[in-house]
């Protein structure tokens, strides 16, 4: 008769607790909603049973489904920067959350780079955290799910204010949310889904390994964990800084444009914006190699070009150590990705590019290199001539060479290629160059060869990470 009556309290317990409303994790207290856009709120309750969600003045009712599951979306809401609660009511319980803004929302994702907390950055650039603690309109959800193969329909995590753990958390995605909270005076949010040392395949959802094609298939776990459980959380876009652990990979591009067509479905974005930081010159090899330039450079760049949404930023300029994996300066890279939503999500008239390559000239012995988009015109970062330029006759030995600036072109010669036909600069993966616009912002790094550009493949050299 004892056990009975447990197994009949154990029955009534779970009873109870199922048919209460339950929300993820992701909506809770202090999260920023995007604004503009209808906003997603969803939960579970008992299959069938009725659920009210109220919010600045609307109610929204809808029913769970068979799997318990509901969802309802509000309309689109204007920025607020006053903190509000949203109710959820069902038939056994109410749910409050608490101080809930509204503005813009940013997925921030890629490996350690994008994980990397302030207590990594240099002086200069915590006190300029310090200084915004008192800021609660920035705000961030640091997901944390375990690694699964099956798709979750919860992630672990909670949402900040920065004047909280802020310090252990991305310094990347802070800047860049402060700089657009500068900008935009709007709350601005960030969600940090990063694992340290990840490749980019498990960002990629399932369904869009298909597409690549000829590569293995990926575990997509890191997309099933903690990203499939948010993909109803409506976002403005992403910010992306991870390659340096696909260095050497054939098939970067393609998984670029996966990860791009994958999450447009999954949070129901055509032509996500994805700004992605072009990975900071680095290797261990003695030797000049190519495993990042020739891969990973090269297919972000390809991926800018002709992928609608993405965009790609140079930091090679952050007074980058290229035997450090992880460069200590993050505010330059936040703020140059703010730059990118700036002009392209908020129509701001803003620079997004230092020169990039457009042509080369065969002119006696000499090239003449020419760029687009100069702004206020070419310079160095250090006064001097520009470095890192290189010539070749077959495309395969390079030897470096002398580059002059005039105007807005570059001469380059060397006396031991009499008859060049081949020019890039900063194209290998220790290569600093220092051409930049006067506006301060870099010169991409380029492979080119007079006339047009030339992506040059090499055997793998030297120790990958």
């Amino acid at each position: 008769m004892k056990k009975m009556l447990t197994a009949i309290l154990i029955l009534a317990i779970t009873t109870v607790a199922f048919a209460e409303v339950k929300l993820p994790q992701i909506i809770s207290d202090h999260m920023i909603l995007q604004r503009g856009v209808e906003a997603s709120i969803w939960g579970w309750a008992d299959p069938g049973e009725q659920v009210s969600v109220e919010f600045a003045g609307q109610i929204k009712k809808t029913a769970a489904d068979a799997n318990g599951r509901w969802l309802v979306k509000l309309d689109p809401l204007k920025a607020s920067k006053q903190g509000r609660n949203l109710s959820v009511k069902g038939k056994q319980n109410t749910v409050f959350v608490k101080d809930v803004l509204v503005g813009e929302v940013w997925l921030a994702s890629g490996q350690s780079n994008m994980v990397s907390g302030m207590k990594q950055v240099p002086g200069t650039e915590r006190a300029v955290y310090a200084a915004s603690k008192s800021n609660d309109l920035i705000r961030l959800f640091k997901a944390d799910g375990k690694a699964t193969r099956e798709l979750t329909n919860d992630t672990g995590g909670s949402w900040m204010l920065t004047s909280e753990q802020v310090l252990h958390t991305s310094a990347v995605a802070f800047f860049f949310a402060h700089k657009l909270n500068q900008e935009l005076d709007l709350p601005v949010a960030y969600i940090i889904i990063a694992n340290l040392g990840s490749k980019i395949e498990p960002f990629i959802p399932p369904q869009e390994f298909v597409a690549i094609g000829s590569i293995v298939r990926g575990s997509s776990n890191t997309y099933n964990s903690m990203i499939a459980p948010i993909t109803a959380y409506a976002i403005k876009g992403a910010i992306w800084y991870q390659g340096e652990s696909n260095s050497g990979s054939e098939s970067y591009f393609e998984c670029i444009k996966a990860l791009s067509a994958g999450w447009s479905r999954a949070f129901g974005m055509p032509d996500i914006p994805l700004h992605q930081v072009q990975v900071a010159p680095y290797s261990k090899a003695k030797s000049r190699c190519s495993l990042i330039s020739d891969f990973v450079w090269a297919a972000q760049q390809k991926a800018a070009k002709e992928i609608k949404g993405v965009t790609v930023i140079p930091i090679h300029d952050t007074d980058i150590s290229v035997t450090r994996i992880h460069p200590r300066r993050k505010q330059p890279v936040g703020e140059r990705l703010a730059a990118q939503a700036l002009k392209y999500q908020y129509g701001k008239q803003v620079i997004t590019s230092g020169p990039v390559f457009s042509n080369a000239i065969l002119k006696g012995s000499k090239v003449i290199v020419t760029f687009e988009g100069i702004d206020k015109g070419l310079t160095t970062k250090d006064g001097k001539t520009p470095t890192f330029f290189e010539l070749s006759a077959d495309g395969k030995t390079f030897v470096d060479a002398t580059a002059a600036i005039k105007g807005d072109q570059v001469e380059v010669y060397s006396d031991q290629i009499k008859a060049p036909k081949f020019v890039r600069m900063g194209w290998y993966d220790t290569a600093i160059p220092t051409l930049q616009d006067k506006n301060g912002w870099p010169v991409m790094a380029f492979p080119a060869k007079p006339g047009s550009l030339h992506v040059r493949r090499i055997p793998a050299c030297g120790t990958k990470e």
